[in-house]
C-alpha cells in the first residue's frame, strides 16, 4: 500500500497534470484593456464564490466528526467571509456593483452540489473542496496576479497579500485531511475519485465561462 503522505504527493501531481492548460478564464496574450475586463469579471465571480464558500463550510462543519480536521474549518470560514468583503469593497472602489453579478448556471450548480455533499465522508468532502478546489484556486490566483501586474497593480497586490496566503492554508487543510484519512487502498481510491469528480465539475464550469466570453456576453 502507498503510504498516505506519498499518496498525497502523487495525487497532487495528478491534479496538476489534469489542470495543465485547462484554466481558460484568462488570456495571457490579450491586450491590456481585455485583460483588465477579464480580471474584473473574475473579481465579480470571486465575490459570489467567497460567499458560497462560507455557506458550504458552515453546512459541512456539523458533518465533520474528526476533531483535528473540524477545528480548522471555522478559520477557513472566517477567511472566506473576509475575502468576500475585500473583493466587494475593491469592486465598489472601481465603480462597479458586485451585487449585480449573476453567476453562470453551471457555477451555481457546482456550489449547490458542494453544499449537498455535506453528508459525504470527510475524506471525500475535503478531497473535493480543500484539496482539489483550493489547490486550483491557488494556481488560478497566481495566474491572475501575474496578469494583473501592469493593468491593475492594486488588485494584484490585494490578491497577493490578502487572499493568496489564505488559499495556501486552505489547500493545506485538504492535504492534512488526506494524510490522516487516506490510509488504506480503498480510502485512497475514494479520495482519487472525489478529486476527479470535483475537477471535472470545475472544468465544465470553466468551459461554460469560456463560451460566454466568446459569445461576447
Amino acid at each position: 500500500m502507498t503510504a498516505a503522505r506519498d499518496f498525497v504527493r502523487e495525487l497532487a501531481h495528478e491534479n496538476a497534470t489534469f489542470w495543465r492548460g485547462r484554466d481558460v478564464r484568462l488570456d495571457p496574450e490579450a491586450p491590456p484593456v481585455v485583460r483588465r475586463e477579464q480580471i474584473r469579471y473574475r473579481m465579480r465571480q470571486g465575490v459570489y464564490n467567497e460567499l458560497r464558500s462560507v455557506e458550504l463550510i458552515a453546512a459541512w462543519i456539523p458533518y465533520v466528526p474528526e476533531r483535528e480536521i473540524r477545528e480548522l474549518l471555522p478559520g477557513q470560514l472566517d477567511d472566506e467571509q473576509r475575502h468576500y468583503q475585500l473583493l466587494r469593497t475593491r469592486l465598489f472602489g472601481l465603480g462597479e456593483d458586485p451585487d449585480a453579478y449573476r453567476p453562470l448556471p453551471e457555477w451555481q450548480a457546482l456550489f449547490d452540489w458542494l453544499v449537498a455533499c455535506r453528508t459525504r465522508p470527510t475524506l471525500e468532502k475535503l478531497a473535493m473542496f480543500q484539496f482539489a478546489g483550493e489547490t486550483q484556486s491557488c494556481e488560478g490566483f497566481e495566474a491572475l496576479i501575474e496578469l494583473a501586474q501592469d493593468v491593475d497593480p492594486e488588485t494584484a497586490e490585494l490578491y497577493r497579500t490578502q487572499i493568496l496566503p489564505d488559499e495556501y492554508r486552505h489547500a493545506a487543510i485538504g492535504r492534512k485531511a488526506l494524510s490522516l484519512l487516506a490510509d488504506t487502498p480503498a480510502a485512497q481510491e475514494r479520495a482519487r475519485a472525489a478529486c476527479r469528480e470535483m475537477n471535472e465539475k470545475i472544468f465544465a464550469a470553466y468551459r461554460a465561462h469560456r463560451a460566454r466570453v466568446d459569445r461576447g456576453a
